[in-house]
């Protein structure tokens, strides 16, 4: 039989040895928050930082913010990782098949690359934005749309 002694005074230690091999958790989701899209559409960008952009008749409503998405990346400190996107993605109106594209994916990370830093609990937060392309109230009437992204982070 085992125990494990865990004491309030360890001094940050961990009771659990740090991650050799890369874990990615999604903290928060990609959101273009509401706007409205005009006579003609144009795009919605949202950076990595969190700013919302709008240009064409695109108009950003207060309703809800825009929020780039936020994925925790544990690995022990020290090691080089590389993210890679897709070149774009599908957002499709939900109850209907009007569809919106995503693409100019962009991280915080200068380069898509950076080296982990982060002592225990080992966690470096990786924050993503990118660019809707909207089109016009007719090709894209209001509703909610909804869609996925895959993101590669690789461990050198």
């Amino acid at each position: 039989m085992a125990f494990l002694i865990f004491s309030e005074n360890s001094f940050g230690q961990s009771p659990f040895p740090p991650p050799n091999q890369l874990q990615v958790f999604a903290a928060q989701e990609l959101s273009f928050g509401s706007f409205y899209t005009g006579a003609s559409g144009g795009e919605v960008i949202v950076s990595p930082e969190g700013n919302c952009m709008t240009n064409g008749s695109v108009m950003e409503l207060a309703l809800s913010p825009a929020t780039p998405a936020v994925f925790d990346v544990r690995l022990i400190p020290g090691r080089i990782v590389h993210i890679s996107f897709p070149a774009s993605a599908m957002l499709t109106r939900v109850g209907s098949s009007e569809s919106m594209m995503i693409s100019g994916f962009t991280s915080d990370k200068q380069g898509n690359y950076f080296v982990t830093t982060s002592a225990h609990p080992f966690i470096n937060p990786v924050k993503v934005g990118a660019t809707l392309h909207v089109g016009s109230e007719a090709s894209n009437p209001s509703g909610d749309y909804v869609g996925s992204f895959s993101v590669t982070f690789i461990q050198e």
